[in-house]
């Protein structure tokens, strides 16, 4: 909950070492070993399968469920405080929005968006002006004055995303946040997340991958309680496929081909093929580095590139690596 002191605070960095976590009565660990952190202003997508322990992750975060010490070097920290011994710090600084978004049916939205301030302990002169900020923010002026129980699943969403941006806090968590909405809500959804990079720190996790692939800088990704994969999101739609279209021959192009691959030709697949004047050439299994030899070599045989690229795979292809679904694994 945000405070007089936190309200519009600067974004805040998150930290998470050893994280290990085991519910009562389960022989299986929901997090295990998992740690990474989140810089200030910076929006992590968070994936993962069903019951990879995404929700437990976040949960934990906010002070929902407290931190189990099972190693000696687990540490979570939000802001630099941390959440075992200092959790009422770290939810003062936090707005969640859980899974299943817990509302009083029989409040209107106003008077919610309201009552959840006065919680929150925004300061009262400011209340109704923060209740109508995020009310335009997710798209709710219109129903201020419904009663919650008779909005759509999608308009309930909002309230509950409205919430928990309520007094500004610096770090936001939301736990699939267009769940329910429709595609035109889903876009304005989609904005005003945007929107909040740099001046809040966001965690979302969401099984609407192009929704990450739209929204975050980096993505986490949790399997069977582990961490398999923790990158910029750019690192992971990167391919291992270079592309370019080159001003000569087919010949000469395998050629100049044949010297940016001097000594690593190794399991790499060349397609070469006509197209006029020019000459399409795919090279497959290669590094970044490959594509700025073929531009160098080019370049000093003043040939003309019209297109020189490492391509982009879906969001999809990785997540399914990574997560061992293209394997048979967990889907």
């Amino acid at each position: 909950m945000a405070t007089e002191s936190t309200a519009g605070a600067q974004p805040v960095p998150v930290e998470v070492r050893g994280l290990t976590h085991r519910y009562a009565g389960s022989e299986f660990l929901a997090l295990d070993g998992v740690s990474f952190s989140v810089t200030p202003g910076e929006r992590l997508g968070l994936l993962g399968p069903n019951g990879a322990g995404k929700t437990t992750l976040m949960r934990l975060l906010c002070g929902y469920l407290p931190v189990q010490a099972r190693r000696p070097d687990t540490q979570v920290r939000v802001g630099g405080f941390d959440v075992r011994g200092q959790s009422l710090e770290v939810r003062r600084r936090v707005g969640y929005l859980p899974e299943q978004v817990p509302l009083y049916g029989e409040m209107r939205v106003r008077e919610f968006l309201t009552f959840r301030c006065q919680m929150k302990r925004v300061p009262r002169r400011i209340r109704v002006r923060e209740a109508q900020r995020t009310a335009e923010l997710t798209g709710l002026l219109r129903v201020m004055d419904t009663p919650i129980q008779t909005l759509s699943r999608g308009y309930r969403q909002r309230v509950g995303i409205a919430d928990a941006l309520l007094g500004s806090p610096p770090l936001v968590i939301l736990d699939e946040p267009t769940v329910g909405l429709d595609p035109n809500q889903v876009q304005s959804v989609r904005a005003m997340l945007r929107d909040l990079g740099g001046g809040q720190t966001l965690i979302f996790s969401s099984h609407i991958l192009a929704e990450v692939e739209d929204l975050c800088d980096r993505i986490v990704v949790l399997s069977k309680g582990t961490v398999v994969a923790d990158q910029s999101v750019r690192e992971a739609m990167a391919s291992n496929t270079v592309s370019a279209e080159l001003g000569m021959g087919v010949g000469d192009a395998r050629a100049l081909v044949d010297r940016a691959l001097v000594g690593r030709r190794e399991h790499v697949r060349v397609e070469v093929s006509p197209q006029g004047e020019w000459t399409l050439v795919d090279l497959h299994g290669v590094d970044a580095d490959v594509a700025e030899r073929i531009g160098q070599l080019a370049c000093e045989s003043n040939v003309p590139i019209r297109r020189l690229e490492r391509k982009r795979r879906a969001l999809e292809t990785h997540f399914a690596r990574v997560t061992g679904a293209d394997a048979g694994g967990p889907t």
